[in-house]
């Protein structure tokens, strides 16, 4: 079986971290380099973790460039959770301990 091409493609350019009680980070919400028109029609740069997911399922890719590595373009992946809000996000084939994703400037 052949795997279509994404229509549309979103780079990712800064991350939102939600950081817990023990210190992990976790990425919840993206700033994109473009922005898009939204549901409702308006134009916004962030979308937050469970509307990446959404958009990964309707075929819309994301990806970021690592900014100390080799300048790869990286997928990510949404870890869904049973509360949306409690999703967040990761690079797609990571294979360190720490997510090279969390190496994006960071915004609040």
């Amino acid at each position: 079986m052949v795997k279509k091409e994404a229509k549309i493609k979103r780079e990712i350019v800064s991350v939102k971290l939600f950081i817990d009680s023990k210190g992990n980070k976790r990425v919840v919400a993206v700033k994109l380099a473009i922005p898009r028109v939204t549901k409702d029609y308006r134009i916004s740069h962030f979308e937050r973790a469970f509307e990446i997911d959404q958009e990964i399922r309707n075929d819309v890719r994301y990806f970021y460039t690592d900014p100390l590595k080799d300048k790869k373009k990286k997928k990510i992946k949404v870890v869904v959770k049973k509360n949306p809000k409690k999703s967040y996000i990761v690079s797609k084939d990571s294979d360190s301990e720490s997510d090279d994703l969390l190496r994006l400037p960071h915004f609040q």
